[in-house]
C-alpha cells in the first residue's frame, strides 16, 4: 500500500527554513501608585510622546564663525588693555649717564681779584657781623672821646676808574661826615654792572651819634660843591656792616688782665657764632672755603650795669671771598687739565681742596681793602664735564631706544649711556620728556 504525503511535508528542493526571531522580552509594566502611597521615590507617567523622541540640534555655521571673530577681537582688546595698564603702572624709562671727568693734582699758588678780569679767577665778599656782652668788674672810670669808624662801599656807575685822595668826604642823608683813611681807585662800569670797591672809614667829629646802621646810603659833597654834577651822580656809597665806636663821655677802667680774658671769651663766642652762619647765608652756587675766613674784632664802648659792674661789648666782623662755582672749576680745569675744551664743568666736591692764604695775615684783616687775594689750593678734586639733561630728554622723548647712540654725539660732557625700558616690549622713549629719569654715575673702574 502505498504511502501518504501531506503537503506540509513536502519541502521544495533549496527552499530554506525561516529563522526564528528571538524571544521579546516581556513588556515592563510601571504600576501606578495608589493615592495612599507615600515615596519620595514617586515616578510620573510619561505625559506624550515628545518624552520619548531624541532631540536635534541644527548648527548656524555662518553665526559659528562670526562668534569665533567676536571672541577672538574681545580677547586682543583685553590683551592690549592689559599691556597697556602693566605699561602704565609698572613703565618705567631710566638713561644712566656717565659724564666725562677728571682728577687733577692740584699744588699752586693763585691770585684772584676783586672784578672781573679776563683769564683771572674773580671773587666777592660776603660780610658777616655779630656783637655780643658780658659783665665784668669795674675799678673806676674815665672820660673817652672817640670817632666812629666802619666800612663804606663804593660804587661807578659810569664807565671808567676814578681816584679818590685820602680824607675825601662821604655824607650821610642826615649830613653826618666820614672821611676814607687812605686813597682808592674806584672802577668803571663793565657792560652795565657798575664798578665797587670797599674802603675803611671814620668820623669826621666824635659821638655816638655818629654809629649808623648798617645799608646807610653816602654821597660825595665835594663833587657837588665843586660842579661835578655827572661824578656825583655816579659815585655813591653804602656801609654793609655798622659803623661803630663813636663816643664821647665817662668810660669805665676794668683791669687788664680782667678785661682781656673776658673779651678773649667773647671772641671765641662770636667765631663760633659767625662761622656756623657761613654756610646758611652763603648763596646758591657760590663756593666758600672755611680757610678764606677773616675776622676783625672791635672793642665797644663800655656801659654800666650796676654798682661796680660794667657791660664790656665786643664786635666781630667775618669776611670771607666767594667764588662762582662754574667760573671757579672752569679756572682749575684751564690751569691744571691740559686739553679742556671750555665746556661747562663743575667741582663735584669743594672741600676736597685746601685754601691758604700766602699771607698769615690776611685772615686778621678787612678782605675788602685788599687790592687782590693771594692763596694755595692743595688736593685733588674730580672735575665733572656739565650737559643739558633737560634738552637731552626732549631729544629722545618718542624716538626707538637706539636713537641714543646718535643723540649723545651732541653732548661734549657725555662719555657714554646706557638706556633701560620696561615692560621689555617697549622699544621706543616715552612721548613726555618728564617720564625720561636720568641717572649720573661717574665710571672710575679704568
Amino acid at each position: 500500500m502505498s504511502q501518504k504525503w501531506n503537503l506540509q511535508d513536502i519541502r521544495p528542493a533549496g527552499e530554506v527554513r525561516p529563522r526564528r526571531r528571538p524571544a521579546q522580552r516581556p513588556k515592563t509594566i510601571t504600576k501606578q501608585p495608589t493615592p495612599n502611597q507615600a515615596g519620595a521615590g514617586e515616578r510620573r507617567p510619561a505625559t506624550g510622546p515628545s518624552d520619548m523622541s531624541d532631540q536635534i540640534t541644527i548648527k548656524n555655521r555662518t553665526t559659528d564663525k562670526h562668534n569665533r571673530v567676536v571672541l577672538a577681537a574681545i580677547f586682543s582688546v583685553v590683551i592690549i588693555a592689559a599691556a597697556a595698564l602693566v605699561s602704565g603702572i609698572f613703565g618705567k624709562t631710566e638713561l644712566t649717564i656717565y659724564p666725562e671727568f677728571r682728577d687733577p693734582n692740584i699744588n699752586a699758588e693763585f691770585t684772584a681779584m676783586p672784578t672781573p678780569t679776563v683769564d683771572a679767577l674773580s671773587y666777592e665778599i660776603m660780610t658777616l657781623e655779630e656783637t655780643s656782652e658780658s659783665q665784668v668788674q669795674a675799678s673806676g672810670s674815665i672820660n673817652i672821646q672817640e670817632q666812629a669808624t666802619g666800612i663804606l662801599e663804593i660804587r661807578k656807575s659810569t664807565p671808567g676808574a676814578e681816584r679818590l685822595i685820602k680824607n675825601t668826604r662821604f655824607r650821610s642823608p642826615d649830613g653826618l661826615v666820614y672821611r676814607i683813611q687812605e686813597s682808592v681807585v674806584v672802577p668803571g662800569a663793565i657792560d652795565d654792572k657798575a664798578g665797587t670797591i670797599q674802603v675803611e672809614v671814620f668820623a669826621d667829629e666824635v659821638g655816638e651819634e655818629y654809629n649808623l646802621a648798617a645799608g646807610t646810603k653816602f654821597d660825595v659833597p665835594g663833587f657837588q660843591e665843586g660842579g661835578f654834577t655827572g661824578l656825583y651822580n655816579a659815585i655813591t656809597a653804602t656801609n654793609p656792616t655798622t659803623i661803630v665806636g663813636g663816643f664821647n663821655g665817662p668810660q669805665f677802667q676794668i683791669d687788664d688782665a680782667e678785661l682781656n680774658t673776658a673779651r678773649q671769651a667773647l671772641q671765641t663766642q662770636l667765631r663760633d657764632s659767625l662761622l656756623e652762619k657761613v654756610a646758611a647765608s652763603k648763596p646758591a652756587g657760590m663756593i666758600a672755603f672755611p680757610g678764606a675766613v677773616a675776622i676783625v674784632y672791635s672793642q665797644l664802648p663800655a656801659i654800666e650795669y650796676g654798682q661796680d659792674l660794667v657791660t664790656i661789648r665786643e664786635q666781630a666782623t667775618l669776611q670771607i671771598p666767594l667764588f662762582t662755582a662754574s667760573d671757579f672749576a672752569a679756572f682749575l680745569a684751564q690751569e691744571a687739565i691740559a686739553t679742556y675744551d671750555g665746556n661747562a664743568i663743575r667741582v663735584e666736591d669743594p672741600a676736597l681742596l685746601v685754601f691758604n692764604y700766602s699771607s698769615s695775615t690776611t685772615n686778621n684783616s678787612l678782605l675788602a681793602n685788599e687790592q687782590n687775594l693771594t692763596f694755595t689750593l692743595t688736593g685733588k678734586p674730580r672735575l665733572i664735564w656739565e650737559y643739558d639733561a633737560e634738552q637731552l630728554t626732549t631729544d629722545l622723548a618718542g624716538l626707538p631706544k637706539t636713537a641714543i647712540n646718535n643723540a649723545i654725539t651732541a653732548y661734549p660732557g657725555i662719555d657714554r649711556a646706557q638706556v633701560k625700558v620696561t615692560p621689555f616690549w617697549k622699544r621706543t622713549f616715552p612721548e613726555d620728556p618728564a617720564d625720561i629719569s636720568i641717572v649720573e654715575l661717574i665710571d672710575d673702574t679704568n
